[in-house]
């Protein structure tokens, strides 16, 4: 069963990882405009890993779009990513 808590908590845990923070320490509502970290290269890095992690793909326009948790979560919700690695 998908559980969007679960999804999230494991795209910011993916986050802290590529942006080399605590994930204590990113923003409920991080994105790129409010993150200094998330800059155009580790923007890339930040999409590889997800792509890796949850076993997907990613377009070029849901790349544009994954600027922030918020729309990670809903690209990643879109691909019907039921089981979180």
């Amino acid at each position: 069963m998908y559980d969007e808590r679960v999804l999230t908590d494991n795209v910011r845990e993916v986050m802290a990882e590529v942006f080399d923070v605590d994930e204590a320490d990113l923003p409920e509502d991080v994105s790129s405009e409010s993150f200094s970290k998330w800059t155009s290269l580790e923007h890339l890095t930040l999409l590889v890993a997800l792509e890796a992690r949850f076993g997907t793909t990613f377009s070029i326009d849901e790349m544009g779009s994954m600027t922030s948790l918020n729309q990670i979560v809903a690209v990643l919700s879109r691909h019907r990513i039921a089981r979180v690695v």
